[in-house]
């Protein structure tokens, strides 16, 4: 009779259970090596502290240079124009155009004939079916009321539609009229901060200030607008443009026209300079390839604008913020040699008990790395402290984008690897017989 023997039991593990126990090796391998580099830092406090100076340092830099050149780009775009959207102004010359030669700039404010009233009448008659359009000009002078006396108070004389030309709220009053404007009244609408100074418990309307010597009447208040760089916007009294004329000289400076489409009627912004533009050029009877003696400005000019100078900016200063960062990281790396050197018995014991080389090479990555992350986390935070404390005293807004604060924490970790490579290897180079020798 045959003995039928059993077959034997393999112990031999499926594909998918033995990549899930080499993954987990792999795994433990990483955590193991993270918590090495965790105890020594923490082992050696002041050599990590000094390692991470530099790269806090480095990186709030870099941080705190990008939330500023964002916010001023934003700023300029919001307030260097000072135009609502859909408005276009046309003025002598904008400083926009000359971007780079402010010789050029000068030059064309001297040399360019002004914008009259004249011309703002002649444009309303070719292009009022289409545009609204309206005027500003400005000037300085004290305004006083009895005792009280606010000194470089912008006065503008505006026509009666500036408030649809801009972006002002009329908040107590009324506004200016067309009235106003053809019998020159001597009438004004105050801003803000001029009606708190002369008028803290009073109403204002119906009272009589003097701009300079000569009294007018105020018949509205705009509401707040608010401050830019520490400067106020709400400083300014407006009159009507007629009175303004009568006031400072008709001929004694070019006026600024404010340009608009009209309710209903849509229009882009290269339309509307389009349409401008050559109404000014029949005006000033210029002929095909002559310049304009003119400038026109739009929030989309604006917006240009802005991009090109804080590109110009950031193509100074990040170059100078990298210098930084290198810095940084040669930092990082003299001070993981030093830990290589002094680690070097340590290194040989893990060598011998069965940590790879690659163990040892990933243990000082992460290390180097680890410090860099920190470094990174608390320039962030630093950088975002100052850029609150810089928006409390300078009134423009600055905050710190999330886009700057990805490319911070990724130049952080990047510096901690390419710097952190070159120690590393030589950990893991090291012979382990001579590194169980070392003392």
């Amino acid at each position: 009779m045959l003995e039928v023997m059993p077959k034997p039991v393999s112990t031999a593990l499926p594909n998918s259970a033995r990549t899930t126990s080499l993954r987990q090796r792999r795994w433990q391998r990483w955590v193991e090596s993270l918590h090495i580099a965790r105890d020594a830092i923490l082992s050696n406090r002041l050599r990590s502290l000094l390692t991470v100076f530099g790269v806090v340092i480095g990186v709030a830099v870099v941080a705190l240079v990008a939330a500023l050149l964002e916010s001023a780009q934003g700023f300029i775009a919001d307030q260097t124009a000072g135009l609502g959207p859909g408005i276009a102004r046309v003025e002598k010359a904008a400083f926009q155009d000359f971007v780079g030669d402010a010789q050029e700039f000068e030059e064309a404010k001297a040399k360019r004939p002004d914008v009259t009233i004249e011309n703002l009448k002649t444009l309303r008659d070719r292009l009022g079916d289409r545009l609204e359009i309206g005027a500003q000009v400005g000037a300085s002078l004290p305004v006083r009321f009895d005792n009280q006396t606010v000194n470089g108070v912008a006065i503008q004389g505006v026509t009666a539609n500036i408030p649809f030309l801009s972006t002002l709220k009329l908040e107590r009053g009324r506004e200016l009229s067309e009235f106003d404007d053809l019998y020159r009244r001597e009438v004004c609408v105050i801003g803000a901060d001029v009606a708190d100074f002369l008028f803290p418990a009073a109403d204002p309307i119906g009272k009589t200030i003097k701009l300079g010597v000569f009294p007018y009447e105020v018949i509205g208040v705009y509401a707040p607008v608010g401050s830019s760089i520490g400067a106020s916007q709400d400083s300014f009294v407006q009159m009507p443009l007629g009175s303004f004329a009568k006031l400072f000289g008709a001929r004694s400076r070019s006026i600024g026209l404010l340009a608009k489409a009209k309710p209903g009627l849509a229009m882009t912004d290269d339309e509307l300079e389009e349409t401008l533009r050559f109404g000014m050029r029949q005006l000033r009877r210029l002929q095909p390839g002559e310049k304009d003696n003119f400038s026109i400005t739009t929030a989309k000019k604006v917006q240009e604008f802005a991009g090109t100078i804080t590109g110009i900016a950031a193509a100074v200063l990040f170059p100078l913020t990298a210098i930084a960062l290198i810095v940084a990281g040669i930092v990082v790396m003299n001070m993981m040699l030093a830990s290589v050197t002094e680690r070097t018995r340590e290194i040989g014991i893990r060598m011998a008990i069965g940590a790879r080389r690659r163990d040892i090479l990933a243990q000082f990555l992460i290390e180097s790395t680890l410090l860099t992350v920190v470094g990174g986390s608390l320039g962030l935070l630093i950088a975002t402290g100052l850029a609150w404390l810089f928006s409390k005293l300078s009134g423009l807004t600055v905050g710190l984008p999330l886009w700057a604060a990805v490319a911070a924490l990724t130049v952080a970790v990047t510096v901690g690897i390419v710097f952190g490579v070159f120690p590393a290897r030589r950990a893991a180079r090291l012979d382990p017989i001579e590194a169980l020798r070392s003392e």
